[in-house]
This record gives structure tokens, C-alpha cells and sequence, in this order.
């Protein structure tokens, strides 16, 4: 059962930081474009 947890929290880790990324990544690329417009 150790190891079931210990995956599963592996697991949940990993699609949180994907997830985190992802959405960085997409917040950055969006600011990104509303200022090269404005410019």
C-alpha cells in the first residue's frame, strides 16, 4: 500500500506541475501578444 500511495502522489505531483506550467506558459504568451498589439 506504501508504494500505491507513494505512486499516486508522484503522480498527482507531476499533473499539478504540468498543469501549473501549461497554464504559466499560456498566461505569459497571451500578455505577451496584448502588448505587442498595444505597441
Amino acid at each position: 500500500t506504501l508504494s500505491l500511495t507513494l505512486s499516486l502522489t508522484l503522480s498527482l505531483t507531476l499533473s499539478l506541475t504540468l498543469s501549473l506550467t501549461l497554464s504559466l506558459t499560456l498566461s505569459l504568451t497571451l500578455s505577451l501578444k496584448t502588448s505587442m498589439s498595444s505597441l
